[in-house]
């Protein structure tokens, strides 16, 4: 979001800037110079001696009017408005993919919530039909088979239960970072 809402400023400058051609422009220039030249069939005077001669500097001032430049300007500045244009759009799409992430967010955390309560309801009866099972079993009323499969219907509840804990956690953590808070882990 900062880097959309920081790209929409930049191109309030590039309007700006867009702008500034139509204002009149002042530039100073100076320079230095000296040659060295030797004709041939002719007598010439040491290097030395041409290069102090011809020894030369300017200093120049330039105004510059903008009066008519074909549009340029006006189409400069027309198009940076349209990216100005381009850019807003780009930081309201921007905006709603990360209202859209968030309001995701909320959902898988409402989900994981009742996952992790009915997690804990399925481990509890789970266990009580093991418990009951076991009981079964140890008296000679139920099969190894019955016990076994009483068994790993509650493991399975067990790490259900903790899978629920560990997902809810991370969309609780997840929106909380959504939040501006610190993640803790």
């Amino acid at each position: 979001m900062q880097a959309e809402q920081l790209r929409l400023a930049g191109t309030e400058q590039n309007i700006a800037i867009a702008r500034s051609s139509l204002y009149p422009s002042l530039s100073f220039s100076a320079g230095l110079g000296s040659n060295y030249y030797k004709t041939s069939g002719f007598p010439a005077d040491a290097f030395g001696k041409q290069l102090k001669n011809n020894f030369s500097q300017y200093l120049g001032v330039n105004l510059s009017v903008p009066i008519f430049n074909r549009f340029s300007v006006r189409n400069n500045i027309r198009s940076a408005k349209i990216d100005r244009e381009n850019q807003q759009l780009a930081l309201d799409n921007t905006k709603k993919q990360l209202y859209k992430e968030i309001q995701t967010a909320y959902y898988n955390t409402v989900t994981a919530q009742q996952k992790l309560k009915s997690s804990e309801e399925a481990r509890r009866n789970s266990e009580t039909a093991f418990r009951l099972t076991k009981a079964k079993y140890e008296v000679g009323k139920a099969t190894s088979t019955e016990f076994n499969e009483a068994r790993n219907n509650y493991l399975r509840s067990e790490s259900d239960l903790t899978q629920a804990r560990y997902e809810y956690l991370y969309q609780t953590a997840l929106i909380q970072f959504y939040r501006g808070k610190s993640l803790h882990l």
